[in-house]
């Protein structure tokens, strides 16, 4: 039957308009869910994911059969993960390891619903008159980028970053406190760059001292380049004996651990390891500079892992 007259335009426009509000709904949801969907499954998968949503009878966009996908509650399993990483030591003279992670954030963590960076990202972690080293802006800007499409990140700040948090927080990291206690896919989880307070009282205070605001604020006062130089050796210093993580654990001095948590994730150690002490479990995430550690984590189960990189290494 052909419409005529004004009935019939009048009709037309109403189901032009209807058709443009439901796109322009489908459009919002789009939006709001496909970052969760593409951060949580691998590349390999989203064919898949495609094939399995038949087509939406306003058009054939891959957002609405998405959208489609999951308002009809289809059984479709989206594994949540959470890694932890820490100790790159990011250095100018070394960018192999940067570029390293930085293939591990396009691969894991580009995937992943929230990313911990357990201290020591950087070597130099000095910001000296609101400026970071240059060369490690693109680093700082690639894991932001991270963040604007919906990984949370936290960072920790370890003995060779500790004047990054506020710079970093402003480029949308979450800021983490050393020994603070988060529930992660369910399960109480106490977070540390290191799991030793320093040994001797020398260290204490030198320790106290770097992280006061008056100290930071004499710093600022120093010429640009002064500033960085005397940053570059300040990280040299920072250096302590090569114990392992079990020797470590032996010392006086454990940080005090939390009774409720389940599980204890610590950076700082460089030995990528997994045990139970003293009836808790205690994992130390390892590094980026030789072994190229990380931990996932879903909800069934947490994994020390190693992300392969012998292309990126010529091996």
């Amino acid at each position: 039957m052909i419409e005529h007259g004004h009935l019939g335009r009048d009709r037309r426009r109403g189901a032009c308009r209807f058709i443009r509000r439901e796109e322009d709904r489908r459009g919002i949801e789009e939006r709001r869910l496909l970052p969760a969907i593409r951060l949580s499954l691998p590349s390999a998968s989203l064919p898949l994911l495609r094939s399995c949503s038949p087509p939406h009878p306003l058009g054939d966009s891959f957002g609405f059969c998405i959208a489609e996908l999951l308002s009809s509650q289809r059984a479709f399993c989206l594994v949540r993960r959470v890694l932890f990483a820490s100790d790159l030591h990011a250095r100018p003279d070394e960018p192999r390891r940067e570029e390293v992670f930085r293939e591990f954030l396009r691969e894991e963590a580009a995937s992943c619903e929230e990313l911990y960076l357990l201290g020591d990202l950087f070597e130099f972690g000095f910001v000296f008159q609101g400026r970071v080293l240059p060369v490690y802006e693109p680093l700082i800007e690639e894991i932001a980028a991270l963040i604007k499409v919906g990984v949370e990140v936290f960072f920790l700040a370890g003995n060779h970053d500790l004047w990054m948090s506020t710079y970093l927080r402003k480029k949308g990291f979450r800021i983490v406190q050393d020994g603070e206690m988060h529930k992660i896919l369910g399960r109480r989880i106490q977070l540390f760059h290191g799991l030793l307070r320093e040994p001797d009282s020398l260290s204490r205070l030198a320790a106290r001292i770097m992280q006061s605001p008056t100290c930071v604020w004499l710093y600022s006062l120093l010429p640009y380049r002064l500033g960085f130089s005397l940053a570059l050796k300040a990280a040299h210093l920072s250096r302590e004996r090569n114990l392992s993580f079990s020797e470590r654990l032996q010392l006086p001095g454990l940080k005090p651990i939390n009774p409720r948590a389940e599980v204890i994730i610590s950076g700082h150690h460089h030995e990528p390891l997994h045990f139970t002490y003293k009836e808790r479990t205690f994992y130390s995430v390892g590094e980026w500079f030789s072994r190229f550690t990380y931990i996932e984590m879903t909800p069934s189960r947490l994994e020390l892992k190693t992300f392969r990189v012998d292309s990126l290494l010529g091996r």
